[in-house]
C-alpha cells in the first residue's frame, strides 16, 4: 500500500501532512455512529464505495477541523480501511493526523484508492487515485486549453469532466485542491491547483 500512503498532500500556508509511522488508534463503537453513518450512506459489510460517498465527506481546517464530517460516522460506513498511518500537522504545534486509505470502490468511481485525514475525530482532507492506466480517460489540449485561471472546481468539472485523481484539504476559503487530468497513454497528465475554490495553476506531470 506504498502507493497510497504516499499520495500527494496539498499544502496549505498553515499546514502540510507528511507519513511518519503507523497509528495505534482504536477503531469507535459502532452503536455510537451507526444512526449518523446510515443517513450517510446505505451500506453493508463489504459493500463498494461509490463517487457519491466519497463527495459527501465534508473537510474541515487544522483550526475548525469539527466542520469535517465524523470519523466514526465515516469508519462505520465505508468499514475496516485497507491501511492507516500516523500523519503530522506541521506548522500548527505538530498536531497528530491520521490517514485511513480504502481500496474497495466500485468500479463506476474509476479509482483505485480513496484516502481521508482525520484530526481530532474529523475529517480535515480527502482525495483518490488515479484508476488503472487501462481505465482513464484521456482529456485532449484543445478542451484543457479551454479553462482559465480564475474558474472554479465546478466550471472547471463541468468543462473538463470529472478529475482522473483528486486531494482535498481544509474548507473555505482556506482550502486547497490538485486535481489531475490524464492527457495521454504514457503517463501524461496535467495537474490543476486551487485556493479557495479558485484555480491558481495548471501544470504537466507525469502519473504512473
Amino acid at each position: 500500500m506504498k502507493k497510497i500512503i504516499a499520495i500527494s498532500m496539498i499544502l496549505l500556508t498553515t499546514m502540510s501532512l507528511a507519513a511518519c509511522g503507523h497509528s495505534s488508534e482504536k477503531t469507535p463503537n459502532k452503536s455510537e455512529s451507526q444512526k449518523t453513518a446510515q443517513s450517510f450512506r446505505v451500506s453493508s459489510n463489504g459493500s463498494a464505495i461509490g463517487r457519491a460517498d466519497y463527495n459527501r465527506i465534508e473537510t474541515g481546517n487544522v483550526t475548525s477541523p469539527k466542520k469535517g464530517t465524523s470519523k466514526n460516522v465515516i469508519l462505520t460506513s465505508f468499514g475496516k480501511p485497507n491501511s492507516k498511518s500516523r500523519v503530522t500537522v506541521t506548522n500548527s504545534g505538530k498536531k497528530a493526523a491520521i490517514q485511513y486509505s480504502w481500496t474497495n470502490l466500485k468500479t463506476s468511481f474509476k479509482a483505485s484508492a480513496l484516502t481521508v485525514e482525520f484530526l481530532n475525530g474529523h475529517a480535515i482532507g480527502k482525495g483518490y487515485i488515479e484508476a488503472s492506466i487501462k481505465n482513464r480517460h484521456y482529456i485532449s489540449k484543445n478542451r484543457l486549453n479551454n479553462v482559465q485561471k480564475g474558474e472554479t472546481y465546478t466550471q472547471v468539472v463541468k468543462t473538463l469532466g470529472v478529475p482522473d485523481a483528486e486531494s482535498l484539504t481544509g474548507h473555505g476559503n482556506v482550502s486547497a485542491r490538485n486535481v489531475t487530468y490524464a492527457t495521454g497513454k504514457n503517463g501524461r497528465a496535467l495537474s490543476l491547483m486551487f485556493a479557495g475554490d479558485k484555480l491558481t495553476s495548471k501544470m504537466q506531470t507525469v502519473v504512473k
